[in-house]
């Protein structure tokens, strides 16, 4: 049972569009035009080494940095698109996103990654290992050299506000609908407190789903059957079910919402933005603790 349903939507999984790319993929793709390369690494790290040709941006200025903004949201469609327009972002663009292996820079790359598609750009793709991957097999395709700033591109942000969902759809969909906390299985279960949230443990209903699962020691993504394992045997999901995804904020959901979307082909998937910023200190919504469910 277990083999034939894997078979069923082997297909399926095959034609989602690619989200990661490799590094040989990547050189062989260097001479493209169209190519533009970004390192969300600190401007200091950024400087220090990068892929030849590669330009870094702060992914914290598509956040909206207003102390009222306790939700972590994003910005507006304006500024975002002014955002995009500045690293030379154009409609015909292949974008290729990359980071320096750090926690906090594999975040940064989904959540860029979800930037782009809640702005109605799907020409994107995240190097697989990331920076490491890249030294490793092509050392000398690195600089300290900063290029020259790129013309203004001209992309147009067209939110796909589809790809979120509110507190009140979450609420409404408690037991009908898949939930995915992409937050450490300790955060889950409770023993461990997420910062600034109040609550302990997870929204009710939903289940353990920790994106750095999803990952092998050395940063590269689990192969095509292993996740098949994870999300088409492990949680029974078809092509067609509705997915949400959340974690303390959207920075933090922004890998496991990629991978379900992006690589495994998960369409209606969405993404919590508020996540439990909102719902865990929302005392009035429910949360359970020390249950996996």
């Amino acid at each position: 049972m277990k083999y034939l349903l894997l078979l069923s939507l082997g297909f399926f999984t095959l034609l989602a569009s690619d989200a990661f790319i490799t590094p040989s993929e990547l050189k062989n793709s260097l001479k493209d035009k169209n190519i533009i390369i970004i390192d969300v690494a600190d401007d200091t790290i950024y400087k220090t080494s990068h892929i030849k040709g590669a330009i870094n941006s702060d992914v914290t200025k598509f956040i909206n940095q207003d102390p009222q903004n306790i939700y972590s949201l994003m910005n507006s469609p304006e500024i975002i698109q002014k955002e995009l327009r500045l690293l030379g972002i154009n409609q015909d663009s292949k974008v290729i996103i990359y980071s320096h292996n750090t926690n906090k820079g594999v975040l940064h790359s989904s959540y860029l990654a979800f930037i782009l598609l809640f702005s109605g750009f799907d020409n994107i793709t995240i190097l697989d290992g990331g920076y490491m991957a890249w030294i490793f097999e092509h050392e000398l395709l690195t600089s300290s050299i900063v290029p020259d700033a790129k013309d203004i591109g001209n992309i147009v942000v067209k939110p796909n506000k589809y790809l979120l969902v509110s507190r009140d759809k979450v609420q409404d969909n408690l037991a009908s609908t898949l939930m995915l906390d992409a937050r450490s299985s300790q955060m889950y279960y409770g023993t461990e407190r997420s910062e600034k949230v109040a609550s302990i443990g997870h929204i009710s209903y939903s289940k353990s789903s920790f994106y750095k699962d999803k990952f092998l020691r050395d940063g590269l993504l689990r192969d095509q059957s292993e996740l098949d394992e994870i999300y088409i045997y492990g949680y029974g999901l078809k092509s067609s079910d509705h997915v949400i995804v959340y974690a303390d904020n959207a920075l933090n959901a922004s890998m496991e919402f990629y991978i379900l979307y992006k690589h495994m082909g998960f369409k209606n998937t969405k993404l919590y933005e508020a996540s439990l910023l909102e719902w865990g200190n929302a005392l009035n919504l429910p949360m359970t603790r020390f249950k996996w469910e």
